[in-house]
């Protein structure tokens, strides 16, 4: 997420981050196809994650400033799952809806850029698994306290019900396997800076976004992970939120300049990228795009977060206007 770029940079530099050097994948010129699908309300909102209910048509969005979810009735209307401020809650981060039940699942962190965050906060970590039709939160998997504090800061869910997430600051992906208790643990030194995340529909392998690596795959008989291959003069790092679609992987690249959604076409042993084709990037409509999901074949994305809207410590800067949250749909070519 857009959060963690200042603690990779430093990386970044050194690897020389050339996602702005080569030919049409990295031009600076706009390439506008994204049309507005939603706009909210409430511009201090500062969105993160966002999920779509394909029975109601409902979206859900993640408010990191007010630590809950709305819910974006397919009628325009909005509705908060539970009260914003909740002091037992940290930033909701990632959200995701239950294809199979009435469950929406939501990870929260204590993160400086929550209203009302004090250090004790810190602590927080947890996945949430949360009633759809009541908001109510049924239960919370916590993690232990770590010494730099977790961000949870995606989620996803696999073909048989399993969760997966990520954890950027402490560089773990968890996965929950179905009405499991424990939150299963995989860790790699590949990993550095984790990110969105995209299960195989044969449940074999999980993509991974390592904001500083790249597009990793995690195959899960056995935690073995390697970087994706790719052809000359395509680079994967700095993509956030992901999602497999008929062969390829789609992607946020918010560590580009402009920021920009990316479709890296996978070959048909699914471990190398064969060609990358930038679908969206207009950085009026969306400066700070964040994360997405699939909505037949297009793909809805979150446009415009605050991250760089606020300082550090979770104020506002100088002279900044916020506007209201874009939901922005672009078609995915086949």
């Amino acid at each position: 997420m857009p959060s963690l770029r200042a603690q990779v940079a430093a990386l970044l530099a050194i690897a020389a981050m050339a996602l702005v050097s080569a030919g049409a994948q990295t031009s600076a010129d706009s390439l506008a196809r994204g049309v507005v699908l939603r706009e909210l309300a409430d511009s201090t909102l500062w969105p993160e994650g966002a999920d779509r209910d394909p029975r109601t048509g409902d979206f859900y969005v993640a408010s990191v400033r007010h630590r809950t979810v709305v819910r974006v009735m397919a009628n325009g209307s909005e509705h908060e799952l539970w009260p914003r401020g909740d002091r037992q809650l940290g930033a909701i981060l990632g959200v995701r809806v239950d294809p199979r039940r009435p469950l929406v699942w939501a990870t929260t962190s204590g993160i400086p850029q929550m209203e009302g965050w004090v250090p004790a906060d810190s602590a927080i970590a947890a996945l949430l698994r949360i009633d759809a039709r009541t908001g109510r939160i049924e239960r919370r998997w916590v993690l232990p306290v770590a010494p730099r504090g977790h961000v949870l800061g995606d989620l996803a869910l696999g073909p048989r019900g399993d969760v997966y997430l990520t954890d950027s600051y402490e560089p773990v992906l968890y996965r929950l396997r179905p009405d499991a208790d424990t939150l299963e643990r995989i860790t790699h030194p590949l990993f550095r800076s984790l990110q969105g995340m995209a299960p195989t529909d044969d449940d074999r392998f999980v993509y991974v976004a390592d904001y500083s690596r790249g597009l990793l795959r995690v195959r899960l008989a056995d935690g073995d992970v390697r970087r994706l291959g790719a052809a000359a003069g395509i680079d994967t790092r700095g993509c956030d939120g992901i999602v497999l679609h008929r062969g390829a992987i789609v992607a946020v690249q918010n560590g580009a300049t402009p920021a920009r959604i990316v479709r890296f076409v996978l070959d048909a042993a699914g471990d190398s990228i064969v060609t990358a084709q930038t679908i969206d990037r207009n950085p009026v409509l969306a400066p700070e795009p964040t994360i997405g999901t699939m909505m037949g074949d297009r793909f809805v994305y979150v446009a415009n977060s605050q991250w760089e809207e606020f300082d550090d410590a979770g104020q506002l800067k100088p002279g900044v206007r916020l506007t209201r949250p874009r939901l922005v749909a672009v078609p995915v070519p086949r």
